[in-house]
């Protein structure tokens, strides 16, 4: 119960800082990049499958996010 309490806080008390020190488009980015990171984790630590739906939506993401800020630049 330690490790997992302190783990998950550390973890969580780190990624907010780390999103502190970036601008708000770059740390926008970044935040939904975690399912995508998440998966693959899953997949390659833990042998899970990935289906279809998760490439459509790793699709949808990844050209989604930088249509977002390119607009926001411009």
């Amino acid at each position: 119960m330690y490790l997992g309490i302190v783990s998950t806080v550390l973890a969580f008390i780190l990624w907010n800082r780390g999103l502190q020190l970036l601008n708000a488009s770059s740390g926008g980015f970044f935040f939904c990049l975690q399912p995508l990171v998440g998966t693959l984790l899953g997949w390659l630590l833990l042998g899970e499958s990935i289906g279809g739906t998760f490439w459509i939506g790793s699709f949808l993401i990844l050209s989604g996010v930088p249509l977002v800020i390119k607009e926001k630049n411009d």
